[in-house]
């Protein structure tokens, strides 16, 4: 075929529900929201209608709406040609923006998605094109589902718009067109403006009988790239977590594709007979879901992901659809098993976080002067926090301690010339709680971020006392004591109750890193007494509750590529420190402050809590308080109660009856733990993205959670579907490439990985994904999966791994159609379930005690018992010892002055 004879255009169908999946679209566009004060006072009582809304995504619809209404799209601008890689140009928030119409395909919510994680406020708009073909022409429906206004033109004719801003989900608007025969070009602008956390989505469906949709492409020709498409739906990569430059892929065999991953340019390969072929990942980078102030610090921001792009097509030049694959390249320095000494592992970690070439800002120069007393403080090595710091950008609070530990630390000799200047004015004229004047998006109430900030606030005012800070007009010393109040209450809270972020494996991390800076920095000693009680208690329970340097607990909050690879947790590193166990990753600054703590020393029980597992080991620990507006947002009591199960071999871990049936957002309900890529685990789908700032999303959170109850090593998960759901289903993650062995029979599919075993079973069984960067890891539940049971196993306790498959299988739960479960375990409990019925152990209802509802334990496990109210407790493990003076530490928070 010649050039003359390929049609310029691609073909495609929507699929069943009407749903446009293939556009051309811009880039999203971004400039500063420089007129925040037009709206809101700088200065002043911050609630009601104040400067709170800025922190805060869920509430700040409104004002999103009145922002945007007074940016209105300029919609009797002329609309660019729809034509793949042509440039375009657009006029949105006062500037000229220009760009390419690059083609995409959606993922199998229908969603075109420029979501992004945004440190500082900025509007942002987008532009997007398809054209949709008929034969005849007939009445459509059209419906936009946006997350923010929108203008939809149809042949340069504006036929519907709105202005609602919502958070995570769509709302939808509608428009009833006559469609004529022939094309109709459809343009779809969409506007947003972003504080952190920005889900920018919209989707087209045409509600009617189907129509075709088109792409213009010129030297394409459809018919060759509708066989194309063909042979692209069935790509796949067979892992999402890679550990060589050389990657596979999976597809009809005897094809030639191309492929590229991120910037680099095309690869070609063929399939060969298996339908397989290599490529290369070599000089791959990391893809950011950031917004434009992309000036971001390596030790504070804790979403590295390590993933990749690869974008594959078929190699012919009439064929210009691609599809996209993710794909995470893991950190090399990894370790299940401890070799070495503490001092090994510290060494270690300093090379690791002060080598030569690694960008690791402030963690970097504060590890090189700990290695090499000579190092010099640089500013390319302050450049990033500095820029976080003067632009008040979310994470902010992170930074401010690492340069306050840097302060102190490295001699001012050390210095290059003006550099401590710098500091000292970035500091003393920071905003440092929503209370102080100033406009910004920075994160003042995740539980975290409450206490960086005050650890921030009272150690600048320490260290810079006499100066007045130019935020308010008050002293540093003011300052350090308002800081030392807030922190002392925060720390009374969660040593008498624990965290409402329960063993998020992200921001564990950041809690140490601040009660670090307490105990090292801080001036005044019942502050600091207290601080280090409790970050004894967390060491404690972060031991406790992970298996082999893997925090595999259920998590408060957690992120998927966290779940899929556990050398991506924040926790990793401090494991690693602890007990030479874990991984050393880009989440620098929390392991920095542990390893160079001039006083803090890690509890020798924590170390053997890590190294020295049992042969069994049942642990529960329960937190509980009480949220409060001022500081969380929320006005609500919170609970969770967490179960772990570990032996040598594996670790089954779970919360039970957390908010169930409620909307969830980031929440990891249960897993099974049989490595670092091997975190099996069942979740709710809310939407197709797996990024930070959808939350809930496809693979971590729920978009409604679940029942779970926990019994030794066995789960039972109940699932409540509503008529909203966008996939009534839920999935399982089984990543068959890092098993050594896999058996499916019947209702079950179980694995073996050394001598760990997991059994999973649902209703009807589990079939595979096996196409996109899901293939042979994502399991469908034949029924649905409103019903799941999971355990683990091991050779020394269950014998060989086909004798514990064939007797598990055979075990199979009643399902009572798929609102119950009753399980006769082999060689275990009945375990019964009902979504709104009690858990009964055979034929008892878990949680009672003499016939009523039992006491929450605090921490209960074989190193500790503490109740609640209790005044102190010994952690005793490995023939250590640690006390734990619960009532002292509250009583040296509350004579903080």
């Amino acid at each position: 075929m010649t050039d003359t004879d390929a049609t310029g255009r691609t073909v495609h169908l929507t699929d069943a529900e009407g749903t446009v999946q293939d556009w051309l679209v811009s880039p999203a566009w971004a400039v500063p929201c420089t007129d925040l004060d037009a709206f809101l006072a700088t200065e002043g009582e911050p609630w009601g209608d104040g400067r709170w809304i800025l922190t805060n995504g869920p509430d700040s619809g409104p004002f999103k709406e009145r922002l945007l209404a007074a940016h209105p799209i300029d919609a009797a601008q002329e609309l660019p040609a729809p034509s793949e890689g042509a440039g375009i140009g657009w006029t949105a928030f006062g500037s000229r923006h220009e760009a390419h119409w690059s083609r995409i395909r959606t993922g199998w919510d229908g969603f075109l998605d420029w979501s992004a994680f945004c440190f500082t406020p900025e509007y942002r708009a987008s532009l997007a094109t398809t054209v949709i073909e008929v034969d005849q022409a007939e009445w459509r429906t059209l419906e936009v589902h946006t997350t923010g206004p929108f203008v939809l033109w149809l042949d340069d004719e504006v036929v519907l718009q709105g202005g609602t801003v919502s958070y995570m989900e769509p709302e939808v608007h509608s428009v009833r067109v006559r469609i004529p025969s022939r094309t109709t070009t459809v343009h779809l602008a969409t506007w947003q403006v972003a504080f952190r956390e920005c889900r920018h989505i919209a989707r087209l469906r045409v509600i009617g009988l189907p129509v075709r949709v088109v792409i213009p492409s010129p030297g394409a020709d459809e018919t060759a790239a509708r066989l194309a498409e063909t042979v692209l739906t069935r790509i796949g990569s067979a892992s999402w977590a890679l550990t060589e430059d050389r990657a596979r892929l999976t597809g009809p065999a005897g094809v030639a594709l191309r492929v590229r991953v991120g910037d680099q340019g095309w690869q070609r390969v063929r399939t060969d007979s298996a339908g397989i072929a290599e490529y290369s990942l070599s000089g791959a980078e990391e893809e950011q879901d950031e917004g434009a102030d992309v000036a971001r610090s390596a030790g504070a921001s804790m979403l590295s992901s390590g993933e990749s792009v690869v974008e594959v097509g078929v190699d012919d030049p009439r064929c210009p659809q691609t599809v996209k694959l993710r794909v995470a390249r893991l950190p090399e320095a990894s370790t299940e098993h401890a070799t070495g000494s503490p001092e090994d592992w510290r060494r270690d970690i300093l090379t690791h976080i002060g080598g030569s070439g690694r960008e690791t800002g402030v963690a970097g120069v504060l590890a090189r002067h700990a290695l090499h007393a000579d190092t010099r403080v640089t500013g390319e090595d302050l450049s990033s926090a500095l820029h976080r710091v003067l632009t008040r950008g979310d994470c902010a609070d992170f930074e401010i301690v690492a340069l306050l530990f840097a302060w102190h630390w490295i001699p001012a000799e050390n210095w290059d010339a003006g550099l401590r200047d710098l500091v000292h004015e970035a500091l003393a004229g920071m905003k440092y709680w929503i209370t102080q004047p100033g406009l910004d998006a920075m994160c003042y109430f995740t539980e975290n971020h409450q206490l960086v900030w005050h650890v921030a606030q009272t150690l600048a005012g320490e260290t810079f006392g006499d100066d007045v800070f130019s935020v308010d007009g008050r002293t540093g010393s003011v300052h350090a004591a308002e800081g030392r109040t807030r922190a002392a209450a925060w720390i009374t809270r969660k040593l008498q109750g624990g965290f409402s972020e329960f063993d998020s494996n992200a921001y564990l991390a950041i809690d140490s890193y601040a009660l670090a800076a307490l105990v090292e920095l801080c001036a005044d000693e019942n502050l600091v007494r207290a601080a280090r009680t409790l970050l004894d208690k967390i060491l404690v329970t972060l031991a406790s509750n992970s298996w082999r340097g893997i925090h595999g607990a259920a998590h408060g909050r957690s992120y998927v590529h966290t779940l899929r690879s556990s050398r991506f947790e924040e926790t990793s590193p401090i494991l690693r420190l602890i007990g030479g166990v874990g991984t050393l990753n880009d989440a620098v600054l929390p392991v920095t402050a542990l390893a160079l703590a001039h006083t803090y020393e890690i509890p020798d029980v924590v170390r053997a809590l890590v190294t020295e597992i049992p042969e069994e080991w049942e642990g529960r620990q329960v937190y509980r308080g009480r949220l409060a507006f001022e500081r969380d947002l929320l006005e609500r009591p919170y609970r969770s109660d967490l179960r772990i199960h570990r032996t040598p071999d594996a670790m089954v871990a779970s919360v039970q009856d957390y908010r169930t049936g409620l909307p969830g957002l980031q929440e990891h309900l249960w897993g099974v733990t049989l490595g670092r890529e091997l975190q099996v685990f069942v979740t709710h789908p809310a939407n197709a993205d797996t990024g930070s700032s959808a939350r809930p999303n496809g693979w971590v959170g729920h978009r409604v959670l679940g029942r779970v109850q926990q019994h030794g090593n066995a789960v039972v998960h109940l699932q409540r579907f509503t008529s909203s759901d966008p996939v009534r289903h839920t999935h399982l993650w089984f990543p068959v490439a890092q098993f050594d062995e896999v058996v499916l029979s019947g209702d079950w599919i179980l694995g073996r990985r050394g001598d760990g075993y997991v059994a999973v079973a649902t209703p009807g069984g589990l079939r595979p994904a096996t196409t996109g960067d899901t293939a042979h890891q994502e399991w469908l539940p034949a029924r649905g999966g409103a019903a799941w049971v999971a355990l683990s196993g091991r050779r020394t306790v269950d014998g060989a791994f086909s004798d514990w498959a064939a007797r598990i299988a055979a075990s199979t739960p009643e399902w009572g159609d798929g609102d119950s479960i009753s399980w006769r375990r082999e060689g275990g409990a009945t375990l019964e379930l009902s979504f709104d019925g009690p858990f009964l152990v055979d034929g008892m209802p878990a949680g009672f005690r003499d016939g009523r509802p039992e006491e929450d334990p605090h921490l209960s496990n074989p190193a500790l018992t503490l109740g609640f109210g209790e005044e102190r407790a010994t952690v005793a493990w490995g023939g250590a010892e640690l006390v734990l003076d619960i009532a002292g530490a509250i009583a040296a928070a509350g004579a903080v002055s």
